[in-house]
């Protein structure tokens, strides 16, 4: 059965003072509202609510990140707004809502980088690495926390530095690298303890009781824990607190202390629940599990890892508790005597763990370390091994030998891989060939089709338009039933008729610019702004996106899906305030519908037809659509195209 602790990441954020109780600065902060101070000032408070929160209250942070986020943007502080963009990331990395966590902290890397703001830039990526770390990419967490260091070192920023040295320790943890972890994390320590940086060393505290936990060193587990716990007070962080409880809980479960191990988990989910975080309630209920095996409550034990696989497989999950739930199905089916289910748990833990073990890449995280580290000492190395090489006749008579025939068969590769070019490049241009030719055909079936369409379709609804125009003029209608109902007609046709158009508009293009498809979008907008007088509609494009060509499919594909979502949000939010942002960031698409009406449980609502249908329509182009939405805090829509 393996170890399991919880992650913590440490953030690089502006250094507050923490010597005061968190729970009084936002008092004090929250009395400064009550004087009315001016618009700068209290976009700043809300911005420091934001963070104080963010220890004590998901829901709150979130609340006054919002708050900070639109007071800022009436002010047009573009400092400000990037700051408060990296805050509410750092709030959502916390609630475990990583894809939000790092929309906005690029959100705000484009606001700084736009800037020049090179520090701030700094700041965001090792962020972005924490999310990164997250994710299970550890090379790429630990190529960008590593340039961070040196970039922060340059400027003399010894805050972030220690901050960053803290995480690269946590990631080396990750992939048992202890003694790397041990290095970083004391380095970190030294600094955060001499300038009393409560904020960083408690949650560094933390990670290095993980590491001694780890490696079977209990007594420094327990000593670095409770230190931990102790900073943590002084700097008003329950997280970290919460955190330490539950780890402390593992060490006695080694015990068998289980009332001090149920005592300790309970604490730790007070605090979590009081603070609005449920991202690692899974993990603190596979400890409570565990207890029960301990105690051999086995079918008990059963009932709950079934519901807790059922958590991990459905949504969001470490592979580290997944492998341990699956392994404790494999124990307690031996002991309740179902060797089917022993076998299939056996399978599904050592499929599992063979995809987690990626030596090769922990090895490639290694090397990259370690050449960062001793670049200088690799190259007086390899002299001396040339140089003993140079010494050795025999051996160099060999290599030459070797080089020789490596050469010759190199040439002979290289001979018949051009060879393999040539014959894939003219497959290719026959290909491209038969391609345009049958594109051509197509385009022209398009045209026609359009045309009929147009000439048909469209003049047909035309007439019914002036037909039901003609009857209320030639009728004076007194029955209000009846003239609504031909107003109806009248209104749907029309709508059709738009329709029309846009259908005509994309078959009649063999692709579509996006700054076209953008348009259409802005017309669309213009309309429902007429139908909806009480609702604001937001609109932000990223300039670098206008210029990205799409096929007629994916226009129209994305077009009605952008207006299914807008019209969902009129109809069914209660919104006042629509935003639709359009961002391009490494070579991906992202357009977000975001209104702030009444949302609604994605665990009981039933999707309708609309839902289904802008999911089928992002499929279709390869697109991906992740859509949010929770009680009272609105809905989020997000569409990725590559």
């Amino acid at each position: 059965m393996i170890k399991k602790f919880l992650l913590f990441i440490v953030f690089i954020i502006p250094v507050f003072s923490f010597a005061q109780d968190a729970a009084t600065l936002i008092e004090n902060l929250k009395k400064d509202l009550k004087t009315k101070p001016d618009a700068n000032k209290t976009a700043a408070i809300y911005s420091d609510l934001t963070w104080y929160y963010s220890n004590i209250s998901i829901d709150s942070a979130l609340h006054y990140g919002n708050k900070a986020l639109f007071a800022s943007k009436s002010l047009g502080d573009s400092t400000l707004i990037s700051q408060v963009y990296s805050d509410i990331g750092a709030v959502y990395f916390r609630k475990g809502d990583y894809t939000n966590s790092e929309l906005n902290y690029l959100n705000s890397y484009k606001i700084r980088k736009k800037r020049k703001d090179f520090n701030g830039v700094a700041k965001v990526n090792a962020n972005l690495a924490s999310i990164y770390l997250k994710r299970d990419n550890k090379k790429k967490a630990l190529q960008t926390y590593l340039e961070s260091i040196d970039y922060f070192e340059k400027l003399g920023n010894k805050e972030s530095v220690s901050l960053t040295q803290a995480n690269v320790g946590e990631l080396f943890h990750e992939i048992k690298n202890y003694e790397s972890a041990k290095k970083y994390l004391f380095k970190a320590i030294k600094f955060q303890k001499e300038n009393k940086y409560y904020a960083g060393l408690c949650t560094t505290y933390l990670t290095l009781g993980n590491v001694y936990l780890s490696i079977d060193e209990s007594d420094n587990a327990l000593l670095y824990y409770n230190e931990s716990i102790r900073i943590a007070k002084l700097a008003g962080n329950k997280i970290v607190i919460s955190t330490a409880l539950a780890n402390i809980s593992s060490l006695k479960q080694k015990q068998n202390k289980s009332k001090e191990v149920v005592n300790l988990l309970n604490k730790s989910k007070q605090i979590r629940d009081s603070i609005g975080i449920n991202n690692e309630e899974s993990t603190i209920s596979l400890r409570f599990i565990k207890d029960k095996i301990s105690h051999s409550k086995f079918k008990e034990a059963k009932i709950d890892l079934y519901k807790l696989k059922k958590t991990y497989e459905n949504g969001f999950h470490n592979n580290k508790d997944l492998l341990e739930t699956y392994q404790n199905l494999l124990e307690t089916n031996a002991y309740l005597k179902f060797p089917d289910s022993v076998i299939f748990y056996f399978d599904k833990a050592n499929n599992l763990q063979s995809k987690m073990l990626e030596s090769k890449n922990i090895s490639q995280i290694n090397e990259l370390e370690t050449k960062y580290q001793t670049a200088k000492k690799e190259i007086l190395i390899h002299e001396k091994e040339v140089e003993v090489n140079q010494k050795n006749n025999i051996l160099i008579a060999g290599s030459i030998t070797a080089l020789s025939l490596i050469f010759i068969a190199f040439l002979l590769y290289r001979q018949q891989k051009l060879k393999n070019i040539q014959q894939e490049q003219e497959f290719k241009l026959e290909s491209a060939i038969a391609k345009i030719e049958t594109q051509d055909k197509l385009q022209e079936q398009r045209l026609t089709i359009s045309r009929d369409l147009h000439d048909n379709i469209g003049a047909q609804l035309t007439f019914i338009i002036s037909s039901v125009d003609n009857i209320k003029m030639a009728f004076d209608i007194t029955n209000e039933k009846l003239d609504n109902k031909l107003s109806s007609i009248s209104n749907f046709t029309q709508s059709t008729i738009y329709e029309l158009r846009d259908t005509i508009w994309a078959m009649n293009n063999s692709e579509i610019g996006f700054e076209d498809l953008i348009s259409r979008i802005y017309n669309f907008i213009e309309n429902a702004k007429q139908a909806t007088e009480n609702i604001f509609f937001n609109v932000q494009i990223d300039e670098d996106v206008k210029q990205k060509k799409l096929t007629s499919i994916e226009g129209m594909n994305i077009y009605r899906t952008i207006q299914e979502a807008i019209n969902n949000a009129i109809k069914y939010s209660n919104a006042s305030q629509i935003s639709i942002e359009v961002t391009y960031f490494s070579d991906k698409t992202k357009i977000i519908v975001k209104d702030n009406g009444i949302g609604y449980d994605q665990n009981t609502v039933i999707k309708g037809n609309g839902l289904k249908n802008m999911q089928k329509r992002m499929k279709s182009i390869d697109g991906k659509i992740e859509i949010t939405s929770n009680t009272n805090l609105g809905t989020t829509i997000i569409l990725e195209i590559i």
